[in-house]
């Protein structure tokens, strides 16, 4: 049984890291446009690594809300 905090917290993370994600790209569009490189390079990869979490989110929430859903036909299925 997957907890109910788990899934909480799941689902909310998913909008907060594609803000998140589009917060430090556009800041880091920014930043090039400014002339700093390197401020622009570091913050593209905080951005890269936002995108990474928010595709792991959304496959751990896929998983977790099919579990839940074979959990669910089992118990209605059994005695």
């Amino acid at each position: 049984m997957i907890p109910r905090w788990f899934l909480t917290t799941v689902v909310f993370a998913l909008p907060i890291l594609a803000v998140a994600f589009g917060v430090v790209l556009g800041a880091s569009a920014l930043t090039s446009a400014l002339g700093d490189a390197a401020g622009a390079y570091g913050l593209f990869w905080c951005a890269m690594g936002a995108l990474i979490s928010l595709v792991i989110d959304a496959l751990l929430l896929l998983v977790t809300l099919g579990i839940r859903a074979v959990d669910e036909r089992h118990n209605e299925d059994g005695p």
